[in-house]
């Protein structure tokens, strides 16, 4: 059986749309936007929003390993940020660090992405 590639299931237009629908969320309910890590740790680089939406498409493409994870977060990079943020890609440590903080665990996704979206969306 052939391995199939990290973010088959998706396209820069499933991303773009995807985004722009997701942005709304944080903005209309007041969202916290998480600065840094504890009250002297050094400030974050790439914002809560684009973590969590990397773990919406990483259910969506149904990765289940932290490596296939950092992989789809490199597919489509500038389509998921957008003009928002301008930083190379995260390391596999830094996105695994980042979805453990939020509770994302591969291959069952978080509960935020059911309140966020219908299930039909990341099926």
């Amino acid at each position: 059986m052939p391995k199939r590639q990290a973010g088959s299931m998706i396209s820069k237009q499933w991303v773009k749309q995807t985004r722009a629908y997701f942005l709304t969320f944080p903005r209309e309910t007041h969202f916290p936007e998480l600065e840094r890590q504890g009250e002297r740790g050094a400030a974050f680089r790439y914002p809560e929003w684009l973590i969590l939406l990397i773990g919406v498409l990483a259910d969506k493409c149904k990765e289940k390993t932290d490596v296939g994870i950092h992989h789809l977060a490199l597919t489509y990079w500038k389509e998921r940020c957008g003009t928002q943020v301008q930083a190379s890609p995260l390391s596999e440590r830094q996105l695994r660090a980042r979805l453990k903080k939020i509770r994302f665990r591969p291959g069952t996704g978080a509960g935020y992405i059911y309140q966020i979206f219908p299930p039909e969306y990341v099926r």
